[in-house]
């Protein structure tokens, strides 16, 4: 009796455990799917932030030397942000987005290299899957 009180809970347990195992192995790939593909739009500058000012007075405040800290504190975060730790020096490209233009910065170990400035309206990508 003992034996069969046993085998029905170990059943019961199971059947339980059926659905959860189930909606995991259906959801999971379609879940890990979607997170690759948003870091990968995150990568591309999808529908990336504006940026509050005018680009005319971003790059009066931006020069060669600045430091990514000053940088941040004057004009403040950048739009979008990739960077490469290289063997010896770590390179940036730090693009900001303004309504007016497009402001992009590179810059090596902490230190703005090179500043170009683009004064059209930005065309920032948007992504081609639903949220």
């Amino acid at each position: 009796m003992i034996e069969k009180e046993r085998r029905s809970r170990t059943l019961t347990v199971l059947l339980a455990f059926i659905p959860i195992l189930l909606a995991a192995v259906l959801w999971l790939p379609k879940w890990w799917e979607n997170r690759l593909y948003r870091q990968s739009e995150e990568i591309a500058g999808v529908e990336a932030r504006i940026v509050p000012g005018t680009i005319a007075d971003a790059r009066k405040k931006t020069e060669n030397g600045m430091k990514a800290e000053a940088l941040v504190a004057a004009i403040g975060k950048p739009s979008m942000l990739v960077g490469t730790d290289g063997k010896d020096a770590r390179r940036e490209i730090w693009t900001y987005y303004f309504a007016d233009g497009t402001m992009v910065v590179n810059l090596t170990d902490g230190l703005v290299q090179r500043v170009s400035a683009d004064f059209n309206p930005p065309k920032i990508p948007t992504s081609a899957r639903p949220r």
